[in-house]
Order: C-alpha cells, then structure tokens, then sequence
C-alpha cells in the first residue's frame, strides 16, 4: 500500500512536469510581450505615488585613468497627476560627493535616463524584431531578444536608422521583467559633461546599459520597480569612456498631508 502511494504521488509529478513543460513549448514571442504589455499596464494606471532612495556614481574616464566623478543621493519621487497613466518623475537632490548641494542645479560627468521607463519601450517597440534565445524551458527565465529592423518595407516609416539590439529576462512564472540589457550604436549626444572643453565621447560611439528589476509592495500590491542601473558610453575610435550607475532602495508610498486651519471668530467678524 505505501508503495502504490509513493507511485501515485511519482505519477502526479510527473503529469504535472509535463503540463508544465507543454505550457512552456506553447509559449511564443507574442504572448510573452502580451503578458509583460499586461503588467506594463498595470504600473501604469494602477501604482500609486512612491518615493525611493536613489544613490548615483558618474564618471569620466580617459583610457584607465579615472578623470572626474560625482557621488549624489537623492530622494526620487514618482507622483499620480489625476487619472489615467499620468506619472510624474522628480528627485531632490540631498547629498553631492558627501555634502549638502547650495542647489539642485549639479550636472554630473554623466547622466542616463530611462530606467524606469525602458521595461515599457522595450515592450512597444514597432521598430524591433523579436526573438527567443533559446526554446522557453520550465524554470528557466524567458530570455526574448531583440533588434532594429532593417530598412524594408515592413519597417513602419517613423523608425530611425538607429542600430541597436537588446535581451529582456522574463520570470516564466510571473511574466515579469527581471533584467534589461540593451546597446545603442552611435547615440547622438550632444554636450553631456559638466565641464567645458574637456574630451568626450563623439557620436561615433556605443552606449551599453542594463536595468535590474525587484518587486515591491505598495499601497497592499506588489510591483516589480527598477533596483539597479548601469550605463557605460564609449567612443569607439577614442579611449573615452563615460560610466553611470544607480541604486534604488528604501521604496515607500509618497502622500502629501494637508493641515486645515480652524477660523477665529473674532478675527473673521474683523
């Protein structure tokens, strides 16, 4: 009797396994981006205002040689404006290389945007072809890549000829985004140092970044929020490199408090 129950028990894992796997071998690329397009759209319209901890390191380098870096925190501030998916992105900048900031206008060596808002490009992006790694395995994180389209007549007429190409990890479970890395050639960028006159990367160059994903709790709901960012930019034909990275700890919702003051009576009949 404790044999066949052992057996049973064997039997069931094993179905069980199989259906797993089957789901897996099921799995294509559309479905995958419809179910991170779902949970896009639920930090969208549904994640409440929060503020986080925000530590950032910049640097220029020429060669190995480091030339100039800024360590800053900051309180970084997601804010509801009214309904719909109308978030508002702001920091306030409380330490610069260990000291207080006289005020918020502090340019460092080098500064990426995008961390929060590149999960969602990544799932939108009609000027990219998409692609397993690998055959989804049960598990094992979805691995979907991803590259500009070529010019043809399929790519949409607003796509650029910019080349670029990225790798997006996917929890097989939860169909949430665990990492993001993409790389750009040749970004347009424009006067990006703090410090006039010094060497910087041309528009010959490759930018290389990689965002990192947690879950969170907020308000009695779990999202998945950026945790780390790196960025390096370097020129190909120079020995310049510029290097970004940022941590985000300490999330918590953001509510602002308002105090109604009582009338004086007497001051009113005045």
């Amino acid at each position: 009797m404790f044999n066949r129950r052992i057996y049973l028990i064997a039997l069931s894992l094993l179905i069980w396994a199989a259906q797993c796997s089957a789901q897996q071998n099921d799995l294509t690329v559309d479905i995958v981006l419809a179910r991170v397009r779902e949970h896009v759209a639920e930090y969208r319209t549904l994640i409440p205002s929060f503020i986080t901890d925000e530590s950032v390191l910049s640097q220029r380098f020429d060669g190995e040689k480091l030339k100039d870096e800024m360590k800053v925190e900051s309180s970084f501030e997601v804010v509801r404006q009214g309904p719909g998916d109308n978030l508002r992105e702001t920091r306030i900048k409380n330490l610069v290389n260990g000291r207080a900031p006289k005020n918020q206008k502090v340019t460092p060596p080098f500064t990426f945007h995008g961390g929060f808002a590149d999960v969602i490009r990544f799932t939108e992006d009609k000027c990219a072809n998409y692609r397993f790694a690998e055959a989804p395995s049960d598990g094992n994180p979805i691995v979907v890549l991803g590259s500009s389209k070529p010019s043809s007549s399929d790519r949409p007429a607003a796509c650029t000829a910019q080349i670029y190409d990225f790798k997006a990890f996917i929890d097989p479970k939860t169909f949430h985004v665990l990492r993001l890395e993409r790389t750009i050639q040749d970004l347009a960028t424009g006067i990006i140092g703090h410090v006039p006159f010094v060497p910087m990367p041309s528009s010959h160059n490759v930018l290389i970044f990689s965002v990192d994903y947690m879950p969170v709790e907020l308000g009695g709901k779990t999202f998945w929020l950026t945790r780390t960012v790196t960025a390096d930019l370097k020129d190909k034909n120079k020995p310049i490199r510029l290097h970004y990275e940022a941590h985000y700890t300490n999330y918590h919702r953001f509510a602002a408090t308002t105090t109604i003051l009582g009338v004086d009576p007497g001051a009113a009949q005045q």
